[in-house]
């Protein structure tokens, strides 16, 4: 199993550094947009690209947030329950979120493939975008796989209980 979650923290630290690189090419184009406007020569299809580009820093961003516990959580009520019961709350809220980016990882998988078969592309540049469906699809995927990850370790902490 410690080769498996090897490979997880492999492809989170690289999704980690592909969020960093959209980040940079968003910043980077809308800069080069906005120095284009004022000679009268904007990007085209920056639009499109930045927005490729936020979509993709996010979904990449998301395994390596759950890990490090980086989202957004109310804790007002369960930080004052017992550690026993905090870990049960943790652990349901962690298997609900495990079913609900898988079953969205594999409706966006049958999107990806409805949008491939349409030959559906963006509006300006013709840029075909069940690519970046799929790529998200598989963020999720790895996020599905890094809560699993937590869920067996919330498992081992209860039972050392």
């Amino acid at each position: 199993m410690s080769s498996v979650w090897k490979l997880l923290r492999f492809l989170s630290d690289k999704m980690k550094m592909g969020g960093a690189a959209c980040l940079i090419g968003m910043s980077v184009l809308t800069c080069a947009d906005v120095v284009g406007r004022l000679f009268k020569h904007p990007v085209f299809g920056s639009v499109e690209l930045v927005s490729f580009m936020g979509v993709l820093a996010v979904a990449f961003a998301l395994p390596h947030t759950h890990e490090s516990n980086g989202h957004i959580g109310v804790e007002l009520f369960v930080r004052k329950l017992p550690p026993r019961k905090r870990a049960c709350i943790d652990l349901c809220t962690a298997v609900l979120s495990c079913v609900l980016f898988a079953l969205v990882s594999w409706r966006m998988v049958l999107f990806g493939l409805n949008l491939m078969r349409s030959g559906e592309v963006s509006m300006n540049l013709k840029l075909p975008e069940y690519g970046i469906v799929f790529v998200v699809a598989l963020c999720f995927l790895v996020l599905s796989a890094t809560i699993i990850k937590g869920v067996i370790e919330l498992i081992g902490q209860l039972r050392g209980k």
